[in-house]
C-alpha cells in the first residue's frame, strides 16, 4: 500500500510552505516517524516525520518549491511486493535458443548441437514523448493560479519546470520579469574551423529602466521564514483596520515588588506583570480576545496568549495555553522556557497556534513605544515600550510633587471591525490601572 505525505498546517492562515531540504531519497527505506524533509513557513521552520514505515517510491516536491498545505510531497510504499512465483518448466525450443528472451529453463537436456554465432543485438532506440495534446487542462496550485489571475496570464504560454512540467511560482515570476514571453533557445552557432581573434567586448549596457546595484552594495535574497512573515505582514494590514491607542504607565509598584522579590531570590522581568494585567483586562472586555469569522465575531473563552520571540531566523510568536490559570509566577516560568526553547529551535508547531491575544516587548535594546502588527487572526496586541526613569507629577499629602519615576509606554493596536474605540481606550486605561495600583501576589 502507498502512503501519501502531504504538506502539513503549521499555523492559523499557513496556505503554503517551501521544501528546504530533503534528507532522504527515492530508494530509501524509512522509518516510522523518521525525518523525511524539512520545510520553512511564516510560522516556523519544521521537520516533517514519515507516517509509516516503508520505502520511498517517489518524490514530488524539489528542493525551494513552494507547496500549498494538504498538496503532496514523496509517496512511502508500506508493503514488501511479494516474489513472483516461479514461471512453469518450459519445453525447448530450438528456434528461439541462443537469441535474445531465449528460455533457460528445460524440461531434459538438449540435444548437443554444434555452436552457432549469435546475431548482433539490436540497439533499442529512445522513443521520443508524444506531443502535448490540445486542450489539456494545466494543474496548478493556489499560488499559481492566484498569480496568474492577479496578473491576467495565460498558464498554458509559461513553459513548466515542475514535475510532470507543471507550473510552479518561479516559472510564472522569470515569465514575467520576461515581459510574458516565452524563452526562446539561441541556435548554436555553426562551427569554424579557425575563428580569428576578437578583440573583448565592453560590458552591455542595462536595458533602460532596469535597477543596477551600485559597486559595494549587498544583496541579500529573502530566506523563506522572511519572505513568509513579509507576505503575513501585508496581509494582516490589508485584512485589518489598524487603530492604535497609547498609555503612559507609572511602573513604580512594579519595581518595587520586584526589586522585594529579587531579594528572595526569585528574579522577574516587566513582560509577565503585563500579561498578568492583560489577562484581568481581557476577563472585564473580552470583546479584544476574540477572531472575525466571516461576518460574524467569536469571543474566545480561553485565553491562550501569544508572546513575540525574536530568533535569528526571524519573528515567532508561541503561544502560552491557558495564561489566565496561571499565576504571575507561573506565567514567568513559561516565559523563561519559551525564550529558551525558541533559541535552541526547539519550538514545535503545535505551540504557535491557537492564540487569542498578543503581547510583544521592545527586548534590552529597546525603544520609547512602537505600533505592532496585528497577529491574525486575532483582534488584539499589546506593546510595551522601555521603562525610563524621568520626572513626573504625583500628588502627595494633597499637594503636587515633582518625583522621579520609571515611566512606560503601553500601545494597544486593535481591529476596528470589531473593538471600537470605548472598549479599546477602556481596556488599555484598565491595564494601566492594574499596573500601577501594585497589588501583584506569586
Amino acid at each position: 500500500m502507498r502512503v501519501d505525505v502531504v504538506m502539513p498546517q503549521l499555523g492559523e492562515s499557513v496556505i503554503e510552505g517551501v521544501v528546504v531540504k530533503w534528507l532522504v531519497k527515492v530508494g530509501d527505506t524509512v522509518a516510522k516517524d523518521q525525518s523525511l524533509l524539512e520545510i520553512s513557513t511564516d510560522k516556523v521552520d519544521a521537520e516533517i516525520p514519515s507516517p509509516a514505515a516503508g520505502r520511498i517510491v517517489e518524490i514530488l516536491a524539489k528542493e525551494g518549491d513552494t507547496v500549498p498545505i494538504q498538496e503532496i510531497l514523496c509517496r512511502i510504499e508500506t508493503e514488501k511486493v511479494a516474489d513472483a512465483p516461479p514461471p512453469p518448466p518450459e519445453k525447448w525450443d530450438e528456434e528461439e535458443e541462443g537469441f535474445p528472451g531465449a528460455m533457460a529453463r528445460k524440461t531434459g537436456p538438449p540435444i548437443p548441437t554444434a555452436p552457432r554465432a549469435e546475431p548482433p543485438k539490436e540497439i533499442a532506440k529512445p522513443v521520443p514523448p508524444p506531443p502535448a495534446k490540445e486542450g489539456v487542462k494545466v494543474r496548478i496550485s493556489p499560488v499559481v493560479a492566484k498569480m496568474a489571475a492577479e496578473y491576467g496570464l495565460d498558464i498554458s504560454r509559461i513553459p513548466g519546470t515542475g514535475i510532470e512540467g507543471r507550473v510552479t511560482k518561479k516559472d510564472v515570476e522569470e515569465y514575467i520579469a520576461r515581459g510574458g514571453k516565452e524563452a526562446v533557445a539561441a541556435p548554436a552557432p555553426k562551427p569554424k574551423l579557425a575563428p580569428p581573434p576578437t578583440p573583448p567586448r565592453a560590458k552591455p549596457a542595462p536595458p533602460p529602466g532596469a535597477k543596477v546595484t551600485p559597486e559595494g552594495d549587498q544583496v541579500i535574497p529573502f530566506t523563506p521564514i522572511r519572505k513568509m512573515i513579509a507576505e503575513h505582514m501585508v496581509k494582516s494590514k490589508r485584512t485589518s483596520p489598524h487603530v492604535h491607542t497609547f498609555a503612559e504607565v507609572d511602573m513604580h509598584g512594579v519595581v518595587m515588588f520586584r526589586n522585594e522579590k529579587k531579594k528572595e531570590g526569585i528574579s522577574l522581568t516587566f513582560l509577565p506583570f503585563v500579561i498578568w494585567a492583560a489577562i484581568e483586562a481581557i476577563r472585564e472586555f473580552p470583546v479584544l480576545n476574540a477572531q472575525v469569522v466571516g461576518e460574524s465575531t467569536v469571543i474566545k473563552k480561553a485565553i491562550h496568549i501569544g508572546v513575540a520571540v525574536d530568533t535569528e531566523r526571524g519573528l515567532i510568536v508561541p503561544v502560552i495555553r491557558n495564561a489566565d490559570d496561571k499565576s504571575l509566577h507561573g506565567l514567568a516560568k513559561e516565559i523563561d522556557d519559551i525564550a529558551a526553547r525558541a533559541a535552541a529551535k526547539k519550538i514545535l508547531p503545535d505551540e504557535l497556534v491557537g492564540g487569542t491575544f498578543s503581547v510583544t516587548n521592545p527586548g534590552r535594546m529597546g525603544n520609547l513605544f512602537g505600533t505592532p502588527i496585528i497577529n491574525q487572526p486575532q483582534v488584539g496586541i499589546l506593546r510595551m515600550g522601555q521603562v525610563v526613569k524621568r520626572p513626573v507629577v504625583i500628588e502627595a499629602g494633597g499637594e503636587d510633587a515633582i518625583v522621579i519615576r520609571p515611566m512606560m509606554h503601553l500601545c494597544l493596536g486593535y481591529d476596528h471591525r470589531v473593538v471600537d474605540g470605548v472598549a479599546g481606550n477602556s481596556f488599555l486605561f484598565r491595564v494601566r490601572e492594574i499596573l500601577e495600583a501594585g497589588e501583584f501576589h506569586l
